[in-house]
């Protein structure tokens, strides 16, 4: 299997505090990767030096095979990779429209101009539509971002994400704060937009990270611990005395 994203001893101190110690980590082309462990392991952490939103301490990060420690995130982005937050990051005053036609201009070949009216892109506008049907939020297209639920935004946060085209995308705990229904409803979303690509999801949903990975890496205090499938990792005597406790979730 091809590797897309390849961490090779990387470390991240923060005031000379270890956040990240030394992780070794292989992400394969076109898997459904899961990345769990407890609060405060650096989940998030590992993310934002992948995404170039944070520089590394020691060691290397590369993307399809090229060194990407210390490029910014916008060149991160136009290499194929595509990340959401923990925190919903939308533009709330937008339309869902204008949103995903914003995360698709770039991806099109366009940038921003005042004086060409967006409007009028007629690629741009069919390739929202398309990500609109995707989502199933086609008949929610002129509402303001703003007032729509906290699933429905969480999915257009998701739609974002993937307007670029990206290939590689990693997802920040994309059903935290749901109820059942709309975690199924989000896990399917996530299967359905995410086919044919490589997915990378922070979860700690157990139940969404058995049904949903085809591998899973465990994080604590800085250090994966495992990396393996499913089954294995929910017997691993070190994984349970780590993170998932004596009984299977």
């Amino acid at each position: 299997m091809t590797a897309v994203i390849e961490l090779n001893g990387v470390h991240k101190d923060f005031s000379g505090s270890q956040i990240i110690r030394g992780v070794d980590w292989t992400i394969t082309e076109g898997e459904r990767h899961a990345l769990i462990g407890p609060n405060g392991a650096g989940k998030s952490t590992l993310y934002n030096l992948i995404s170039g939103k944070y520089p590394i301490s020691a060691g290397s990060i590369k993307l399809k095979g090229r060194e990407i420690a210390g490029l910014p995130p916008y060149a991160i982005n136009r290499m194929g990779l595509s990340r959401s937050f923990q925190v919903t990051n939308i533009f709330h005053r937008m339309t869902v429209y204008e949103n995903v036609r914003c995360g698709v201009l770039w991806s099109m070949g366009h940038k921003y101009s005042l004086l060409q009216p967006v409007e009028d892109l007629e690629d741009v506008n069919l390739r929202t539509d398309e990500i609109l049907e995707q989502i199933g939020m086609a008949e929610r297209a002129a509402v303001p971002a703003g007032i729509l639920t906290y699933a429905e935004q969480r999915a257009l946060e998701i739609a974002i994400t993937i307007a670029g085209g990206a290939d590689i995308i990693l997802l920040d705990e994309p059903t935290s704060g749901m109820s059942h229904s709309e975690t199924e409803q989000t896990v399917e979303l996530v299967r359905r937009i995410t086919e044919g690509k490589t997915l990378v999801v922070v979860e700690h949903d157990m139940g969404v990270v058995f049904d949903l990975a085809d591998r899973i890496s465990v994080l604590v205090y800085g250090e994966i611990i495992a990396t393996d499938t499913p089954e294995k990792i929910r017997s691993n005597q070190a994984v349970q005395e780590a993170y998932l406790g004596t009984e299977e979730t």
